[in-house]
């Protein structure tokens, strides 16, 4: 009951913030250009909802401070943010609704889910409409191409994140040890460590969070797919049971992690100096260095494979940030400045990448010497092998069942691999079906 009263009061939120100060016309309103056919946006007031906390969300409000400032008299945003969980239970209330915000912060992965059930409005238009600069050359295009739906574009994105290999340089320094560059250099490194819980360890991984970033990318570097083109479950064959045990041995063979590491105590033993390698998002990135270890960043190429030569070897899994318009709310004028707001953010994502540490899918925005400047983004890798899944509308009902199954791998010693998988498949099934039907 207290979830279903907080869901309802937060839809309610997002209801009186959608609605303040403006009314939502059915019928675009005619825009006003000038000489040069650019619209003309006089007190434009608009709403903007994210899922953005933490060092990130500190740096999203001085974003949105100054396109507020840069647009004074112009367009003013006015930003809401909330848990990740409240913040999708609350759009999905509130857009059939035509209650939802002007523009919204989303998931690449859930566009398609989202567009499919005619939540979303088709940006090409839009963008057309008032000659908005927008185009693909100017973003990673593999990034911008995930924002497409049954060749409709659905989103702006804002950035693509990924997980990283983050390193003690002291303790590599203390075993006369180099950066690894492959897994079996990554293995060698950290068995060079006591690996006991009073001297130390070489890689403490975490049973579930971000297992679902390194399962994945492990079943990429080693050939595997999460869903086929149907949508339907793709990782119960060879590939799956390899990115199992890929993952897993490092705790039940190498014995490099602790057993039954918990979310975020890998971070710490990090942290504290305490483990020569941690993987985790380069969303913590702020918390490292804030740590005062000394440390560096480098890529999670190759380091799930033993085959290194294939073109996937070096593939990790990704998501992005991106900007949508959510369905209903049709007053041309707020869509034009909603596009010209997303434009400004994800142009000027230099501060998005310095204080949330993620990359900024804007090649503009990589360009800056602001961004260059930044000292460890340049080791995250290759960002054409930074990898999103593929796009289905049933992406994550096919998927998720896998993790609890990583989990119960990374747990249990002597585990069935493909009774595990098999068993993540049948219910992803369950759950694609359930979901066609709603």
């Amino acid at each position: 009951m207290k979830k279903i009263a907080t869901l309802l009061l937060a839809g309610m939120a997002l209801i009186t913030m959608a609605s303040c100060g403006s009314t939502t016309s059915s019928t675009p309103e005619s825009l006003s250009l000038d000489d040069s056919g650019n619209v003309v946006f006089d007190h434009v007031s608009i709403t903007y909802g994210n899922p953005i906390t933490g060092a990130d969300g500190t740096a999203m409000r001085q974003l949105v401070s100054r396109f507020n400032e840069l647009y004074e008299g112009q367009i003013n945003v006015t930003e809401t943010f909330m848990t990740e969980t409240e913040y999708y239970e609350s759009l999905l209330l509130t857009i059939p609704m035509k209650r939802a915000f002007d523009i919204a912060l989303v998931h690449s992965y859930k566009i398609a889910g989202f567009a499919n059930k005619g939540l979303l409005t088709p940006l090409q238009g839009i963008i057309d409409t008032a000659d908005i600069n927008i185009q693909r050359e100017d973003y990673i295009e593999s990034v911008y191409d995930s924002m497409y739906f049954e060749d409709m574009l659905y989103g702006i994105p804002l950035d693509i994140h990924t997980i990283v290999l983050y390193y003690n340089q002291d303790l590599l320094d203390q075993y006369s040890l180099d950066v690894p560059t492959n897994r079996g250099e990554l293995i060698a490194a950290a068995q060079a460590m006591p690996n006991n819980s009073t001297s130390g360890w070489g890689l403490p991984l975490a049973t579930t969070w971000p297992s679902e970033y390194t399962f994945t990318t492990a079943l990429y570097q080693n050939g595997g797919l999460e869903i086929d083109e149907e949508g339907a479950p793709a990782y119960n064959t060879a590939a799956g049971v390899t990115a199992l045990q890929m993952v897993s041995d490092l705790i039940h063979t190498y014995h490099v992690s602790p057993t039954n590491v918990s979310v975020d105590s890998d971070l710490m033993l990090f942290n504290q100096g305490k483990a020569m390698f941690h993987i985790n998002g380069d969303w913590m990135l702020n918390s490292v260095v804030e740590s005062g270890v000394n440390f560096g960043v480098t890529t999670l190429s190759k380091m799930f494979t033993t085959n290194y030569e294939t073109d996937y070897a070096s593939d990790i899994a990704a998501r992005s940030h991106c900007f949508v318009l959510p369905d209903g709310r049709n007053d041309s004028i707020k869509q034009q400045a909603a596009l010209v707001f997303a434009k400004y953010i994800t142009e000027n994502a230099s501060l998005w990448a310095e204080q949330g540490g993620h990359v900024p899918a804007s090649n503009i925005a990589r360009a800056t010497q602001e961004y260059l400047d930044l000292p460890h983004h340049e080791h995250y890798g290759d960002v054409n092998h930074f990898r999103l899944n593929a796009t289905s509308p049933y992406y994550y009902e096919a998927f998720s069942p896998v993790f609890s199954r990583v989990t119960t791998a990374l747990t249990t010693p002597g585990y069935d691999a493909m009774s595990l998988l098999d068993e993540a498949v049948a219910e992803g099934i369950q759950l694609v079906a359930e979901a066609k039907q709603s």
